[in-house]
């Protein structure tokens, strides 16, 4: 499978690109989860949220933030 540049809308990780895995359709995959960053290394980050949104004019698929889960 191909990997896809996606941009992140929303929460704490707005305005950054990151590679997602594609689907069987060619489309990125519908959801994907990241680690929060934090602040003390012993800590275990929330994993933050982004689900698939919308393709923007220029060809780059936009993921919106959805939430946090621990």
């Amino acid at each position: 499978m191909a990997d896809i540049r996606v941009q992140l809308r929303g929460g704490p990780e707005d305005g950054h690109e990151v590679t997602v895995s594609a689907d069987a359709s060619g489309n990125p995959v519908p959801r994907i989860t990241l680690p929060a960053r934090v602040r003390n290394a012993q800590a275990v980050p929330p994993q933050l949220i982004y689900e698939r949104s919308t393709r923007g004019a220029d060809g780059t698929w936009v993921f919106d933030y959805v939430g946090a889960q621990p």
